[in-house]
């Protein structure tokens, strides 16, 4: 029997979880400024994105920047699932039986991620199946922190996978590294937002027999915002000067050359992959942003727009939003709903406040002013 068999055959065996869908309804609550915070980890902002989707705009991101990012992915959300245990914002499991891991396996669950149990161990190498993933390398990472956490020893991660079903092998190392930071980056005082009844977007929400969560038929992922920046700040170090085909379409409110690079080629990758979606974008005022806002950017938590406005003669607009989950997703989709709806290329200009951002999108022949 070989190995994906052996996978095939265990699926069989174990296709009921007892996992309740109230249980991600709660999980998960919408709120009044755009986005969808974390119930069980500080209120922490995350986005729930089509796990295709994600996988194709994480592979546009690493064509624009000419770089491999899996690992940097791996270790964005190890880093997060580590930090999570050390500071008891999720509860450790009592010991090392895998599959007795339940609090665990349930918040496996609710971020999409799947299911596992243990496979084997071998010389010291523990094998970990994981079944009917969402995105390979944040489960990688997650579950690589957990048995690190456990044993408090360091492993490298190695792994067979096949199109549901991945085998991951820890093979423990000498190498020791520091805990880690509190990352910091979602600290803001959301007691003044209010939860908001987004019934239309659950209504749409089943579990499958394999232990998925979906929503009208698309398999969802959270991406949390902690491991968003995690990853951002991972990858900057190995970024190269490139420049991509819209590369200067997108100007930021950042100094760093590097960081502004990384956020072009993300925004630029999700405005193509929105853009491919085909969506019937149609705008008559600057209010009809509003109701763009909330179908495209409130449902899935990367914010909401509260001002539109229109600042030339050629349909470009000026958007103001609280909150974003981050802005290069956020602007990055908003430019593809504005290229949508006037069937031309546009470009984006991005500032901020103490209290707001403001996203300017106009005709790429249209000259830049950053003061208007």
């Amino acid at each position: 029997m070989n190995i994906f068999s052996i996978f095939d055959f265990l699926l069989r065996k174990k296709n009921k979880f007892g996992f309740e869908i109230q249980d991600i309804k709660s999980r998960w609550p919408h709120y009044s400024n755009g986005l969808i915070l974390d119930s069980k980890s500080l209120g922490e902002p995350v986005w729930i994105v089509g796990s295709l989707w994600f996988e194709k705009w994480f592979l546009g991101l690493e064509e624009r920047l000419e770089t491999v990012m899996g690992k940097r992915l791996i270790h964005a959300s190890s880093e997060a699932m580590e930090f999570f245990l050390v500071s008891n914002i999720i509860k450790k499991p009592k010991n090392n039986n895998i599959d007795n891991w339940k609090t665990i396996k349930l918040d496996f669950f609710e971020k999409g991620l799947g299911d596992f149990s243990f496979f084997d161990e071998d010389s010291g190498d523990i094998k970990i199946l994981i079944q009917n993933y969402t995105n390979l390398n944040i489960a990688i990472g997650y579950l690589s922190a957990i048995w690190e956490y456990m044993t408090n020893k360091r492993f490298k991660s190695s792994w067979v996978d096949s199109e549901s079903h991945v085998l991951l092998t820890l093979t423990p190392i000498l190498d020791t590294f520091p805990s880690p930071l509190y990352n910091g980056n979602f600290i803001e005082d959301f007691h003044k937002y209010s939860i908001v009844n987004n019934a239309e977007w659950w209504e749409i929400l089943t579990i499958s027999p394999a232990g998925n969560w979906s929503i009208n038929n698309s398999n969802k992922i959270i991406v949390s915002n902690d491991i968003f920046e995690r990853f951002i700040q991972l990858s900057i170090p190995y970024l190269n000067t490139v420049k991509f085909l819209r590369s200067n379409n997108y100007s930021w409110d950042i100094g760093d050359k590097n960081e502004s690079l990384w956020w072009s080629a993300a925004a630029d990758s999700a405005r193509e992959q929105f853009y491919s979606d085909s969506f019937h974008i149609m705008i008559r005022e600057p209010e009809d942003w509003k109701n763009i806002g909330a179908r495209h950017l409130q449902r899935t938590g990367l914010g909401k727009i509260t001002n539109a406005k229109y600042c030339d003669s050629e349909n470009g607009i000026l958007l103001s939003l609280d909150s974003v989950f981050h802005p290069s997703i956020t602007c990055g989709i908003l430019l593809g709903c504005w290229e949508r709806a006037y069937g031309r290329n546009g470009k984006l200009i991005l500032t901020r406040s103490i209290d707001n951002y403001f996203v300017k999108i106009i005709s790429t022949h249209m000259e830049i002013d950053d003061n208007s």
